[in-house]
């Protein structure tokens, strides 16, 4: 059957953004707006692989601040965030320069994996867990080195969005507390003004782009934000979340919105699908970033040929923090993501950062 009643769309292939091949090619006038392509890789289908780039200077000198998303191709919620933060700047408003990359690995974001793609025609690797990449290795780390090369190394601070495909999540990452050796690193993951903060001892993972970054002594927030079902008014707060980053850097001005108080949590546990079937949640998008009594049943999983079921997921603790969860009906195969859970008792509520500075040498 043909498509009579629309007509194909066409596209002008010759246009698109300038193709660089160095870092110095990313230049703008005070005031101006650029989009870039890096080339990555030629792949077997002829493909030329690339990293596309959007860059906004604002007409006052200040700080650079780089917005990532999609490392993980499921992850596209933030991939909208960072899209819609770029396109409402305001240069004669903007101190300084935004560098953003919407999709950091374009390879997982058509397959809609969290690794580089599917099959026999990808390496399927972690990208956030190969910083600062390899030109000369897989594709995952030479995505990895492109990004680290033209714009981490040029950032004094990295928003980096991460989420889910089938799952909602509403926290931001960190490591340690308001006493610790890292307090600048602590209070600006914070920023991202969720009720819920997550503490690490240690990072625990090697080859992270937040890791980079505290390597060479700058700021990194891991925004673990979006999903596929979220509450009303999801991208309007994301905006105003983003807008904490540029009041606290100096470089727009802005009012900040951020709780009077974030909840502060160091234990928390992964729920994974038993058994395969029919996911059907008891509880929606609402119960995300609310504590809910332990027992609550929070959803099933129903196996769909003869529909048994198979899997109850109940809030383990008295007082169950909903950091992330899978909101929506979807089919699930043993081990996938269904929520994670702190344990409300082992948290305590801190003053939120409402008006701190980063401190930019």
């Amino acid at each position: 059957m043909s498509n009579n009643l629309f007509a194909p769309t066409e596209l002008d292939w010759s246009a698109g953004a300038e193709i660089i091949t160095s870092p110095d090619q990313i230049a703008l006038a005070p005031g101006a707006r650029g989009q870039w392509r890096v080339p990555i890789t030629r792949r077997s289908s002829g493909e030329n692989l690339m990293m596309h780039i959007h860059g906004v200077r604002g007409v006052n000198d200040g700080p650079t601040l780089a917005l990532v998303a999609a490392v993980h191709g499921d992850a596209i919620s933030g991939t909208r965030t960072v899209l819609e933060t770029i396109q409402r700047l305001d240069p004669q408003k903007l101190s300084g320069t935004v560098l953003a990359v919407p999709v950091a690995n374009p390879v997982a974001f058509e397959s809609n994996t969290r690794t580089t793609g599917q099959g026999m025609n990808t390496d399927m690797n972690n990208m956030n867990r190969v910083f600062p990449g390899n030109r000369g290795g897989w594709v995952t780390q030479k995505l990895a080195h492109a990004l680290t090369e033209y714009v981490l190394d040029r950032a004094d601070a990295v928003v980096d969005y991460h989420c889910g495909s089938d799952t909602s999540i509403n926290y931001v990452l960190t490591i340690g507390d308001e006493n610790g050796d890292e307090p600048d690193s602590f209070n600006f993951a914070r920023l991202m003004g969720t009720p819920f903060v997550f503490a690490h001892d240690v990072d625990p993972f090697t080859g992270t782009i937040d890791g980079y970054m505290k390597s060479r002594g700058k700021l990194c927030a891991v925004a673990e934000q979006g999903g596929d079902a979220l509450p009303a008014g999801w991208y309007g707060l994301a905006a105003s979340r983003i807008d904490n980053f540029f009041s606290a850097m100096g470089m727009m001005d802005v009012e900040r919105t951020m709780p009077d108080k974030q909840f502060l949590m160091y234990e928390r546990y992964l729920v994974r699908m038993d058994h395969g079937g029919i996911y059907i949640p008891e509880v929606d998008e609402n119960a995300l970033s609310t504590m809910i009594e332990g027992g609550t049943l929070l959803g099933r999983v129903i196996d769909p040929h003869s529909l048994e079921v198979i899997q109850e997921v109940r809030a383990p603790y008295e007082q169950s923090a909903i950091l992330m969860m899978r909101p929506a009906m979807s089919r699930v195969n043993p081990g996938d993501y269904g929520f994670i859970i702190s344990d409300g008792a082992s948290g305590r509520w801190i003053d939120s950062p409402k008006e701190w500075m980063v401190p930019l040498g």
